[in-house]
C-alpha cells in the first residue's frame, strides 16, 4: 500500500459524496491506496448514509471508520492509527482534487520530500477556480526546495503528501480547535527536510462555504485565548528539540499565528 487517505467527517453530507467521487476517480491503480474515511460525532444516520455510498462506489478502496469522541484532530489521530501507507495524505471532506492528485505526488515524493500540488479555492456553488495565499509559494515542478521556503504550504495538513517516517507516532493535538493543521506541521518539521512540486494542473481544490465559519459566533477573548494556548504548545515543541528545529520556522509560525489571532479578533468585533 503506497498512500494512506486520512479524510475527517462530521455529519457529512453532499460534500462528502463529491469529495468520494473524487477519490474514486484517480488515475492511480486502485490497489495502491486506500482512503479512509472517520466519522466523528453522531452515529446515525450518518454510518448508514456512508455504507449506503460506498455500497454503490465498490471500486472505491476506502475503509469506513467510526470514531465516537468528537473532534478532528481526534479523528484524523485515529486515521493515522490506522492508516497502512508508506505515504499519508490529508484531505476534508468538502474539498476536492483533481483526478492525477495522487499519482502525481507520489511520483515527486521520497522518504525526505513531501509532495506538493497546486492549491486553488472556489465558492460553493460554483466551479470557478482561484488562487489563495497558498498559491504564492507554488513553483511548478521543482524539486527539492528547502521546506522553509514555502511556509505558506505548512498552515494546513492538507494539499500534501507526507512519508510516514516524518509522522512517526506524533499526533494532532486535540485541545486546539484551530489552527492543529499549523501545529502539527510544526511538531513533525523536525524531521522534514524539502519539498517537490507538481505541474500546475494538479489541483487540490479548497471550498470556500460561508457556512463553514466555525468562528462566526466565538467571542473576542476566545480567539485572544486560542491564540495565547497556541503560541505556548508552540514554544514548548520548539524548546524540546531547539537543535533539531527550525528557528525560522518556528518564527514565521508564531508571527503568522498572532497575525491571524488580531485578524480573527478585529474580524469580530466588526
Amino acid at each position: 500500500m503506497k498512500i494512506s487517505v486520512v479524510l475527517p467527517t462530521y455529519k457529512p453530507g453532499n460534500f462528502l459524496w463529491e469529495c468520494l467521487e473524487a477519490l474514486d476517480a484517480q488515475t492511480l491503480d486502485h490497489a495502491l491506496y486506500e482512503v479512509l474515511v472517520v466519522l466523528n460525532g453522531p452515529r446515525e444516520p450518518y454510518l448508514s448514509q456512508v455504507e449506503s455510498f460506498l455500497a454503490k462506489h465498490p471500486a472505491l478502496p476506502c475503509r469506513l471508520i467510526y470514531n465516537e469522541p468528537n473532534g478532528v484532530s481526534l479523528a484524523r489521530n485515529r486515521g493515522l492509527d490506522e492508516a497502512a501507507g508508506e505515504y499519508v495524505c490529508f484531505v476534508d471532506d468538502d474539498d476536492l482534487v483533481s483526478e492525477r492528485y495522487l499519482e502525481a505526488l507520489l511520483a515527486v515524493a521520497s522518504p525526505e520530500t513531501i509532495a506538493l500540488p497546486y492549491v486553488a479555492a472556489f465558492d460553493d456553488g460554483s466551479t470557478t477556480l482561484r488562487p489563495i495565499y497558498i498559491a504564492n509559494a507554488f513553483r511548478e515542478n521543482a524539486r527539492n526546495v528547502p521546506f522553509q521556503a514555502v511556509r505558506q504550504y505548512f498552515y494546513v495538513c492538507w494539499g500534501k503528501l507526507i512519508h510516514r517516517d516524518v509522522i512517526g507516532d506524533r499526533r494532532f493535538d486535540p485541545d486546539l480547535r484551530n489552527g492543529e493543521d499549523s501545529q502539527f506541521m510544526l511538531l513533525v518539521s523536525d524531521r522534514m527536510k524539502t519539498v517537490s512540486f507538481t505541474a500546475r494542473d494538479v489541483l487540490y481544490k479548497y471550498r470556500q462555504r460561508a457556512s463553514s465559519a466555525y468562528y462566526a459566533n466565538r467571542s473576542v477573548w476566545y480567539h485572544f485565548t486560542n491564540m495565547l494556548l497556541r503560541l505556548c504548545k508552540a514554544t514548548k515543541i520548539y524548546a524540546a528539540r531547539p537543535c533539531r528545529y527550525s528557528f525560522r520556522f518556528f518564527a514565521t509560525y508564531m508571527l503568522a499565528t498572532m497575525m491571524g489571532g488580531v485578524r480573527q479578533m478585529l474580524h469580530r468585533r466588526q
